[in-house]
């Protein structure tokens, strides 16, 4: 039970939180409740932003500062309006691969990242600071009645491991009901990447031990397909693998701290694919709009971002894109705007 406190009494320049407000001012009250991980926090409500909470410009982020939902608890970072660099040139894929070895056959799956290029996120907005985990699910739930995916009765117990399993329909209601909205491709990349394109949320090195990846687990590189199926293989993720197999590799939202995001996002690589709201287009990025760009009008599937626990380096990368139906890595986040 999330327990509720006013705060009176405080000057408003150092107050956060919530209350009657109009443009440009800064808040003169604070309600405070707890976030689903038990982490206090202001409530957030409509129109809320850094400046009105006293915290400074709206234009810059706060990575060690959220809000909280109050309708799953969810723990909210903020997401400057900004221009950064979406995608990847060719050159640029050739010389990862050439420095880090990585399979050439493993080109191919980069090819939906170009061309890259320049997109303007003209409105700040606020991202979920961990993947929604099954202890929100469950409250989803429970408050909906929204039907729960067929191997459920496996995760509940997990309260704090990421939902998974999820199909887009199903993100896409939970974000509805949490009163937001799946991020945009270039919401999210930019939450990822930030306006100085970095390769990977944490700078522009892998590191395997700043997220839940393939290679964490087997301690080493995986830079073959065939060093990679050996190790599937020997993870029980190369066929009949079970809930167990998947619940053992999973870890807990936030427990990557070093590989959080120049916002203060985290989990944003490994753990679970997330999905985006945009449809995949292959060759969408040459026709994108420069602005607010929100992807196809129409498409065969939706786009899922971030790479997941069974991947490895060039998969987890910021610029990565990826599309598929449900499964034991697909997961979510929202973004709500103020």
């Amino acid at each position: 039970m999330a327990r509720h406190r006013v705060l009176m009494g405080m000057a408003a320049a150092l107050l956060i939180g919530v209350g009657g407000h109009t443009q440009g001012e800064t808040v003169d009250t604070a309600a405070e409740i707890e976030s689903h991980l038990g982490n206090p926090g202001p409530a957030f409500e409509a129109g809320l932003t850094p400046s009105k909470l006293g915290w400074g410009s709206d234009s810059q982020p706060y990575p060690d500062r959220f809000v909280v939902n109050p309708v799953d608890g969810a723990e909210m970072v903020w997401v400057p309006a900004g221009t950064f660099r979406m995608g990847s040139t060719y050159e640029e894929i050739n010389d990862l691969w050439q420095a880090n070895g990585w399979d050439p056959r493993w080109k191919q799956f980069a090819s939906g990242e170009q061309p890259a290029h320049e997109v303007v996120l003209t409105q700040g907005f606020w991202l979920y600071r961990h993947e929604v985990t099954n202890g929100q699910h469950a409250r989803f739930l429970a408050a909906t009645g929204h039907e729960a995916h067929r191997y459920w009765d496996d995760y509940k117990s997990h309260e704090r491991l990421p939902a998974n399993w999820v199909k887009w329909e199903d993100a896409s209601a939970y974000a509805e009901w949490a009163s937001g909205a799946l991020p945009t491709e270039a919401q999210w990349e930019y939450a990822a990447r930030g306006p100085d394109g970095r390769m990977y949320p944490w700078g522009g090195q892998w590191d395997r031990d700043r997220c839940n990846n393939a290679e964490y687990w087997a301690k080493k590189s995986l830079n073959t397909s065939t060093a990679w199926h050996v190790w599937q293989s020997d993870a029980h993720f190369d066929g009949m693998f079970t809930s167990a197999d998947v619940i053992s590799h999973l870890r807990e939202v936030g427990s990557f701290p070093s590989g959080a995001s120049w916002c203060g996002a985290l989990d944003l690589a490994g753990n679970v694919y997330e999905w985006c709201g945009d449809w995949y287009g292959e060759w969408y990025y040459a026709a994108s709009p420069a602005e607010d760009p929100s992807g196809p009008p129409t498409g065969d599937s939706r786009v899922l971002r971030g790479g997941s626990l069974v991947l490895v380096a060039h998969l987890c990368r910021a610029a990565d894109r990826y599309h598929s139906g449900p499964a034991y890595y697909s997961g979510l986040r929202v973004a709500r705007t103020p």
